[in-house]
């Protein structure tokens, strides 16, 4: 026996799947390995499968890999069906999601226009999830604090959402594109500039990872391969984590910004309240190391990076489901 009540978390990284009474059940890198037929997409493999078949030997020539979410909305619509169809499958057995008493709680930016919103509905209605209740992230996040007025910073791969929650839901907020993946470009168009290496976003991505801090003194450095630009033939070349060390100060610079304006938008009765609270820092960009320090010292305001960042926002929205009149009222 099952969960009847889900939370859907689509991001451009990953994607989790929460159910009531066990937490996350499904956490999946949000890609999917397609082939065309017939003007149709056909699934070949989903999440971390779909990544090990497109380095398979034995992979089709026609294949592609596709991100179907990107800076916090569906862009490939059939293809965000395949992939959530394949998910459900491996996070519900016997395709049990079919069931009419699944009630699901679906995740979204803050940004999301009123024509994307509807868009998210239609895809998770192809999928087989009916009628599902969309909530901001933020408003998810704000379940697992303890204070009324909350200054929630959700940094995702394509999108971050920065917003004031209270008890009626979101104060004020918005949605941009200061995230990771802005990092992982200028990754890339340093190592081009620099070196004449040519490398894909996610192997920026991988770097960032492996080497990226807020911190100017770390001794570390990593090899990285690609193609030269001038002949396109293979190369390598190491980089250190002091010329990363900029770059993501830059970006963590603009979203320090974003997070200012959108506390002068906050009402003067309320700035002491969110002051105490602090910043809530959630999402995968959380983990970046030395981030919640760096942001301290840029805007002097307390920051807390729960335990699983990436996380938090799926199983603050579980949470909901034990306290309905809070949840209608916020959203």
């Amino acid at each position: 026996m099952y969960s009847s009540e889900l939370v859907l978390d689509m991001g451009y990284a990953w994607t989790v799947i929460a159910a009531r009474g066990k937490g996350v059940v499904l956490k999946e890198p949000s890609v999917v390995a397609v082939t065309k037929q017939r003007g149709k997409l056909k699934l070949l493999a989903s999440g971390s499968e779909a990544k090990r078949y497109m380095k398979s030997r034995d992979r089709s020539h026609s294949a592609s890999l596709i991100h179907p979410i990107k800076e916090g909305v569906i862009e490939n619509a059939e293809a965000a069906v395949l992939m959530l169809k394949d998910f459900m499958k491996k996070a519900l057995p016997r395709r049990s999601f079919l069931s009419p008493k699944l009630e699901v709680i679906a995740l979204i930016s803050c940004g999301t226009s009123v024509v994307e919103r509807k868009n998210f509905e239609n895809v998770l209605a192809s999928a087989g999830l009916k009628s599902p209740i969309l909530m901001e992230t933020p408003i998810a996040i704000s379940a697992l604090l303890s204070s009324d007025y909350n200054l929630i910073v959700n940094c995702g791969a394509s999108v971050s959402d920065v917003a004031i929650v209270g008890p009626t839901g979101i104060i004020t907020g918005c949605s941009v594109t200061v995230c990771a993946n802005a990092v992982d470009r200028k990754i890339c168009s340093y190592l081009a500039d620099n070196y004449r290496l040519g490398i894909s976003p996610t192997r920026a991505e991988e770097l960032r990872i492996k080497i990226g801090s807020f911190y100017d003194n770390q001794l570390i450095d990593a090899q990285v391969s690609g193609r030269n630009l001038v002949d396109n033939t293979p190369h390598q070349t190491e980089i250190t984590a002091n010329e990363i060390f900029p770059m993501m100060c830059d970006v963590a610079l603009n979203l320090a910004d974003v997070i200012e304006s959108v506390s002068m938008m906050c009402p003067e009765k309320l700035i002491e309240d969110v002051y105490h609270a602090g910043i809530t820092l959630t999402g995968g960009f959380a983990n970046s190391y030395g981030l919640s320090d760096f942001l301290y010292g840029r805007l002097k305001i307390p920051v807390n990076v729960p335990k699983s960042p990436e996380d938090t926002p799926a199983l603050g929205a579980l949470a909901f489901f034990d306290d309905r009149d809070k949840m209608y009222k916020m959203l």
